[in-house]
């Protein structure tokens, strides 16, 4: 069905095709506030759904966005330090990014974490320390993250206390990080702040396929 605006003011101009036995033709009607369109008998009109159509497009596409505002963004906190995990649930509690809430994953190694990795595939983001294991764990977890495990879509961002080992300009070009920040100056404000610009992207991402 195709519209266009009548040259008459308030009149939407319309064409339908009708049909009435072997016979198919076009035609031009117009539209007011309460349209009341009669066709004789044996004929029938391809245009009167589509307005039904539309609507439903559109109550679709509302009940995508809004299921997409409830699932909460699921975050990884890896860390061997418990306070530091206690800390960021106090720091985040209640709070939406985007508009959906944060749901918390924990993991106190880099092995651990691995696993979960692997058998949660939907896990938005990842606060990593450093140190763990090993002075290098966290960094070593990036590599296998991006290269052995190929999950590309997933955001890390580097927690560390003991930024020597890990210096920022060095770990932010040979690693493939998306954020970066040292415990001791991570305030609530910058840590929602980090939160809300590294998601961001894959807000805008799931908003356009939506």
């Amino acid at each position: 069905m195709m519209s266009q605006h009548s040259k008459m003011p308030g009149l939407i101009s319309k064409r339908c095709t009708q049909s009435t036995g072997n016979l198919t033709f076009g035609s031009d009607y117009f539209l007011t506030a309460n349209p009341s369109l009669h066709f004789n008998d044996g004929i029938s009109s391809a245009c009167e759904a589509d307005d039904d159509l539309i609507s439903f497009a559109d109550e679709e596409a509302e009940d995508s966005a809004a299921k997409n505002e409830l699932t909460p963004w699921k975050i990884l906190i890896t860390d061997d330090d418990k306070n530091v995990h206690e800390t960021t649930l106090l720091a985040l509690s209640g709070v939406r990014i985007h508009g959906r809430p944060l749901q918390f994953l924990h993991a106190y190694s880099a092995g651990e974490a691995r696993q979960l990795l692997q058998s949660i595939p939907d896990i938005a983001l990842i606060l990593l320390d450093v140190v763990m294991e090993t002075v290098d764990a966290g960094l070593r977890l990036v590599e296998a993250i991006r290269g052995e495990m190929n999950q590309h879509d997933i955001k890390i961002v580097l927690r560390t206390g003991q930024p020597g080992y890990a210096p920022e300009d060095t770990v932010s070009h040979q690693f493939s990080i998306d954020g970066y920040t040292t415990k001791s100056k991570l305030t609530r404000s910058l840590l929602i702040s980090v939160l809300s610009d590294i998601l961001g992207d894959a807000h805008k991402a799931n908003s356009f396929a939506s």
